[in-house]
């Protein structure tokens, strides 16, 4: 299987824990990069001061 076609086949993941995304949050990180962030560490994100996006 092609590497690109299984990136798109892949489950999105908490950035922080890698559970599965049921519910999802954007923040862009400090490098500038967009993260989906689980509801269980949207707490967590926001202590860091990620920003929403």
């Amino acid at each position: 299987m092609f590497k690109w076609l299984k990136k798109l086949v892949q489950q999105q993941t908490c950035a922080f824990c890698h559970n599965k995304l049921e519910r999802s949050q954007d923040y862009i990180n400090d490098v500038e990069e967009t993260i989906s962030v689980c509801y269980k560490c949207v707490p967590y994100a926001e202590r860091r001061a990620f920003r929403k996006k």
